[in-house]
């Protein structure tokens, strides 16, 4: 009987499935750690956006000092203004130009390094675009921070901007006046300053929610060094 060299037929045809079978499951889980790892590394883009907005936020309102200013009309601003909380809910058409700012105020400890004869004062102010192309639920909402030096001035300001993050869903404000007894979350108010007395004043601390597509709600709270200034 004459010997049989080789494989068969159907020897291939299983080889051949065996192999494809072994690719295609390498294949799944090499585009599996494909996505774990870009579903990681946006997370912690995201994570390292909201720890820098939060550095912005405690670094500004840690030298806020009250102390209102004269803009360019003339007119005296309040010492820090923060508009009604949630911005989400009201028209993009508000998303251009000063009136977008979410939060305006004096801040002090400018650098200095070149020791050059101005104050070390400056305005800061936080503000919001709206990109309506993008979806709701994937965060339409970019958050900037803006700040000029000419504190009070006759002329418009040369505004300096940095965008801090993009792809907030919402973000608001509380703020809790140093005539506020508690902290419990019915003394807490969503725009300041609530009353003429107050435009002088600087809240004792402010609240900051952002809610961001992918991560959901972060809060923070911060207190003012100066408020009782």
């Amino acid at each position: 009987m004459k010997q049989q060299l080789g494989f068969t037929l159907i020897e291939m045809l299983v080889a051949l499935a065996i192999g494809a079978g072994i690719s295609l499951m390498a294949y799944q889980a090499l585009s599996g750690s494909i996505q774990i790892e870009q579903r990681v590394n946006t997370l912690s883009q995201k994570t390292n956006d909201i720890q820098r907005i939060w550095e912005y936020f405690a670094d500004d309102l840690q030298h806020a000092v009250a102390r209102p200013w004269t803009d360019s009309l003339g007119s005296t601003q309040p010492a820090m203004l923060g508009l009604l909380g949630d911005r989400q809910s009201q028209s993009s058409s508000a998303s251009l130009g000063d009136d977008s700012h979410l939060l305006r105020f004096v801040r002090s400890g400018e650098n200095n390094f070149l020791q050059q004869p101005r104050s070390n004062l400056q305005l800061a102010a936080y503000r919001m675009t709206i990109d309506d192309s993008v979806e709701v639920e994937n965060g339409r909402i970019s958050l900037w921070r803006d700040y000029w030096r000419q504190v009070d001035s006759a002329s418009e300001p040369k505004i300096k901007s940095r965008r801090l993050i993009h792809n907030i869903k919402n973000i608001s404000f509380r703020y809790l006046s140093r005539n506020s007894k508690t902290t419990d979350d019915q003394a807490w108010i969503t725009g300041w300053p609530e009353s003429a007395e107050q435009r002088d004043q600087l809240p004792i601390a402010v609240e900051i929610t952002l809610d961001i597509a992918g991560i959901g709600e972060v809060k923070r709270w911060f207190p003012l060094a100066h408020a009782d200034d």
